[in-house]
C-alpha cells in the first residue's frame, strides 16, 4: 500500500498543479527549475508539463500498489517498496528537464550558463573542493 498511498499523494500534487498552476516563479508552489524560469511562456509550459507528467506517474504508482497489495499479497516486502517509491518522485522532474531543454534547445533560448548534469567534468584544482 506504499505505493498506492505514494501515488495517491502525487496525483493528488499533479491535480493541483493542473487546475490552479504557479501564476509566477516560486519556491514554495509549482514547478520551479533554471530552464523553467528562463521566460513566462515557458514558465508556463513547464508548469502544465509537470502536472501531467505527476499525474501519470502518480497514476502508475497506484495501479502498481494495487497489483502488489491485492493481487500479488507482496505487502511483507514493504521495504523494497520504501527504497524505490522514491524513483516516482524524480522521474517526473527528470521528463520535465528533458522536455525543457528541447524545447529551448530548438527554439534557440538555451541559456548560456547551462550544463547539463550529465557532462559536468570534475577536475582536481590544487587547494579547492567544488
Amino acid at each position: 500500500m506504499i505505493y498506492a498511498g505514494l501515488g495517491g499523494v502525487i496525483i493528488a500534487v499533479g491535480l493541483l498543479w493542473l487546475i490552479n498552476p504557479a501564476k509566477r516563479p516560486n519556491r514554495i508552489y509549482g514547478y520551479s527549475s533554471h530552464l523553467a524560469n528562463v521566460n513566462q511562456t515557458v514558465f508556463k509550459q513547464a508548469q502544465r508539463r509537470a502536472s501531467l507528467y505527476l499525474l501519470l506517474s502518480g497514476l502508475v504508482a497506484l495501479l502498481l500498489g494495487m497489483l502488489i497489495h491485492y493481487l500479488l499479497h507482496w505487502d511483507r516486502f514493504f521495504i523494497i517498496w520504501l527504497l524505490t517509491g522514491w524513483l516516482f518522485i524524480v522521474l517526473p522532474v527528470a521528463a520535465t528537464e528533458d522536455y525543457l531543454y528541447k524545447l529551448l534547445q530548438k527554439r534557440g533560448e538555451l541559456p548560456a550558463d547551462y550544463i547539463k548534469p550529465d557532462e559536468v567534468k570534475h577536475e582536481r584544482v590544487k587547494g579547492f573542493k567544488d
